[in-house]
């Protein structure tokens, strides 16, 4: 039998219970004195012994202070904390919305400018937190509140380790640790860095409908965190988006000096995204909406690369190893770091050292940087700007330097057919001169979709090379 609602916690009327975790229980409730609703968060406290309950709650309320300091329009505020027959509680903001928890159950996939509009708001968030000293140590969707306007409020900052680390662990109420970061896996030292690879992995989930690390239990989810590459986004979200799986891979790198140091720098990184995401527009509202059907992966099994020609780490027979960044030429990826740069801007260097570990060859790299460039017209010109870099010997090991060993007459009529639907007759001569430059079938395929303007028409070309 439940307990029956308190009738009041501290000066607050208390009117509904609206959750129940490990930390405790959440209520709604009403501030008489200043006539405002307000969320009381009231922490259990009962399993500990006197002394632990103690320096728990003296700890717990200097958390809460340091909380309170982060006023900023997409945190929840903190309003009080004190004590309620022994057990503290905090007064907030009452929020008025969902959670993206919910958010996500109810539809598991968001638009791709949608999700960079509210992960925008939660790095903003998140910056102002830093810039104070407090570190949330617990993003994820269930911690980001959206309200009916779409804007954000992060809860629980500066908290969250306490409530996951103490309360939780006595109540062994605590879930898998899916967004948590490979250094808070092994219990090492954090910092803003950690939230910024939590921030990466919530982003993922909200574009690609499923988890990027899943698992079983603690320990498969935390060892997948640690050791296992970021999978790929879906096809569809790729073409779409092109530098989206750049930017989510540098934010969750393993290693915290290999991330975005700041909110501010992942941000920029995601504004750059947005205004090339689709045909230009910015707002995302040029007809093709990113909606994609979840990753269809097993829970507890690992990731397997979409089907398609862009997953580049793909062991096709005939199709040549991956290049590592120290295997191609230091000259050539600074020239292509310069050209690339004059399009999209600093973020190239970025991209190229990125693309260069799951490319085969200079010109399968050189393709996939081409799809970076949003206007059909200038990635056409960037691709004619990196056709001299292209040459045999920036070729993988052991690969030919000939592309017709590569490309049988059949494998050519095929392409020549799928891309025909899309631009017409101009299909064979386009062919007939991306096969001059193709040190590949994946190259031939990735050079020739740059000439496809949709990206919801070039993710489905390119899904015909393995049919």
């Amino acid at each position: 039998m439940a307990d029956p609602l308190p009738t009041t916690i501290g000066r607050y009327v208390v009117e509904s219970l609206v959750g129940i975790g490990g930390m405790g229980q959440i209520f709604k409730a009403h501030d008489p004195d200043i006539r405002r609703p307000v969320a009381i968060k009231l922490i259990s406290t009962r399993l500990m012994s006197g002394a632990d309950s103690d320096e728990y709650i003296r700890r717990f309320r200097r958390e809460a202070q340091a909380a309170a300091r982060c006023a900023h329009p997409n945190i929840v505020a903190v309003y009080d904390f004190a004590l309620h027959e022994g057990q503290p509680f905090m007064a907030m903001e009452f929020v008025y919305g969902v959670s993206l928890r919910q958010a996500l159950d109810a539809a598991p996939v968001m638009a791709v400018p949608d999700a960079i509009r509210i992960m925008l708001q939660v790095l903003d968030a998140l910056s102002s937190a830093h810039e104070l000293g407090v570190i949330h140590q617990d993003i994820k969707p269930a911690n980001i509140m959206l309200t009916p306007d779409m804007r954000v409020k992060v809860a629980d900052f500066g908290i969250s380790r306490f409530v996951n680390t103490e309360v939780t662990s006595i109540s062994s109420s605590m879930g898998t640790p899916n967004y948590m970061s490979p250094e808070q896996c092994h219990g090492g030292a954090v910092d803003g860095r950690s939230d910024i690879f939590s921030a990466g992995a919530t982003l993922f989930e909200m574009v690609a409908g499923a988890r990027a690390f899943p698992g079983h239990n603690l320990a498969d989810v935390s060892h997948r965190i640690r050791f296992e590459r970021l999978p790929l986004l879906p096809a569809a979200v790729r073409a779409a988006a092109p530098r989206l799986q750049l930017v989510l891979e540098r934010a969750m790198e393993k290693q915290p000096e290999d991330r975005f140091s700041t909110g501010p720098e992942m941000a920029a990184a995601l504004q750059q995204v947005l205004a090339s995401f689709g045909r230009g527009d910015a707002t995302g509202d040029q007809g093709e909406r990113t909606h994609v059907s979840p990753i269809g992966t097993p829970t507890g099994s690992a990731a397997p690369p979409p089907p398609d020609s862009q997953n580049v780490a793909r062991s096709d027979a005939g199709s040549g190893r991956r290049l590592s960044e120290s295997q191609i030429d230091p000259d050539t990826l600074r020239a292509l770091e310069d050209k690339l740069t004059g399009y999209i801007g600093p973020i190239a260097r970025v991209l190229v050292r990125t693309t260069a570990g799951r490319s085969r060859s200079v010109s399968d790299l050189c393709a996939q940087l081409a799809l970076t460039v949003a206007d059909p017209a200038e990635r056409e010109r960037f691709r004619r700007d990196v056709n001299s870099l292209i040459r045999p010997s920036a070729l993988s090991p052991g690969e030919p330097g000939g592309s017709r060993d590569r490309l049988s007459e059949r494998e050519l009529e095929r392409v020549q057919e799928a891309l025909a639907h899309y631009v017409g007759p101009i299909a064979r001569v386009l062919v007939r001169r991306a096969t001059a430059d193709a040190t590949s079938v994946e190259a031939l395929w990735l050079s020739l979709a740059n000439h496809i303007e949709s990206p919801v028409e070039r993710s489905a070309f390119l899904g015909q090379r393995h049919r």
